[in-house]
């Protein structure tokens, strides 16, 4: 059995009472006080989540931008200019290894962004296939990660650092100091909110944690993240996405370019001269029952992810099911104890989210 790796902020997390779990690898906070008031203060403020497991990886090197173009489906010319785009690397069936951040920070520099319960598969599976001249660095060795989210967060952030942040644009990457420290800043989020991902050296992530909730900032677990991306309509790699489905049954197939060539290619092509067995819905149900990951539901299929929203106070949910069924506004049956419950097919985002 692997041991469970931990933070720079675990000890912090301990004393702030947070419900620990594993998640990744890596013990990690559910939630501090509950996760409906954790929900909210991100929706209607803004919440600070300790990311640290998540892996970032720095890519440099002559032959940066031909390695990853070729390992990612996405262009990643679209990263250009300090700009983070959304990508994936795929198997050669056409299945997704994982769903990840590309952005270039300088000219033959890339940072890249992987879910912590695929980092090390990532790296293993990338290291041999970089061209020559490629490179690389683990920065979740040295460095931590904080996401700062919520309507208030540019402004409390820029407040925090003295800084302009709110003239960068969303999805941009760029370099900053904080007290004298240089980090990474990205106006990126898996919350639906407007915020940033802040990679900082591992010896100062606890004094940018308290300062930010020194500033009224709340802290917040993976319970209330997991209930945010789901309003939002953003996948969870393990359940909306795996390496059993493809680009083209998710909500994203726009980040498949055909255009170019990339690992996975030729079978996603011949793949799309038919129809895909299965497509990814929003459904909301009828009954106050909530639907989780791995309810069969009856005409086909099954729920990804689900849960009761708190913005909503109604059971919401993702699921992979047959096309002929994935018509708005349809009534399916989910299997719930043993009884068929209804739900509707609703459009993805579950709630109207203001970004800027």
């Amino acid at each position: 059995m692997k041991e469970t790796k931990q933070t720079p902020l675990y000890d912090t997390h301990v004393h702030l009472k947070a419900k620990m779990t594993n998640f990744g690898g890596f013990d990690m906070p559910v939630w501090y006080t509950n996760i409906k008031d954790e929900h909210l203060a991100v929706r209607n403020s803004a919440g600070v989540f300790d990311i640290s497991h998540m892996g970032v990886l720095k890519i440099t090197g002559e032959s940066a931008f031909e390695s990853l173009q070729r390992l990612t489906c996405n262009d990643v010319n679209k990263s250009k200019n300090g700009h983070m785009i959304y990508n994936m690397m795929l198997t050669e069936k056409g299945t997704i290894l994982d769903d990840l951040m590309v952005g270039e920070l300088s000219e033959k520099t890339y940072i890249v962004v992987v879910n912590a319960s695929n980092a090390e598969k990532i790296l293993t599976w990338m290291t041999p296939k970089l061209n020559a001249g490629t490179y690389i660095e683990d920065l979740t060795k040295t460095h931590g990660l904080l996401a700062v989210q919520g309507p208030k967060a540019v402004e409390l952030l820029s407040k925090i650092t003295q800084k302009p942040l709110g003239d960068h644009p969303r999805f941009s990457l760029f370099k900053e100091t904080w007290m004298g420290v240089d980090c990474l800043f990205m106006r990126t989020g898996y919350t639906g909110e407007d915020g940033f991902e802040i990679s900082i050296p591992s010896a100062s992530l606890l004094d940018l944690w308290t300062e930010l909730m020194d500033n009224g900032i709340t802290p917040c677990g993976l319970g209330a993240r997991d209930t945010l991306r789901l309003e939002a309509g953003l996948p969870l790699y393990g359940q909306e996405l795996s390496e059993e489905i493809t680009p083209l049954m998710t909500r994203y197939s726009w980040v498949v370019k055909f255009t170019k060539d990339f690992i996975g290619k030729t079978a996603l092509e011949n793949l799309k001269l038919t129809e895909q067995p299965y497509t990814t819905v929003g459904i909301q149900m009828k009954e106050r029952v909530i639907p989780r990951t791995g309810y069969a539901i009856k005409e086909g299929g099954q729920i990804t992810s689900g849960t009761l929203s708190p913005v909503l106070d109604m059971p919401i949910a993702m699921a992979l099911i047959p096309p002929q069924h994935a018509i708005l506004g349809s009534v399916i049956s989910v299997e719930i104890r043993g009884k068929y419950h209804a739900a509707t097919i609703v459009p993805i985002p579950f709630i109207s989210l203001k970004r800027s």
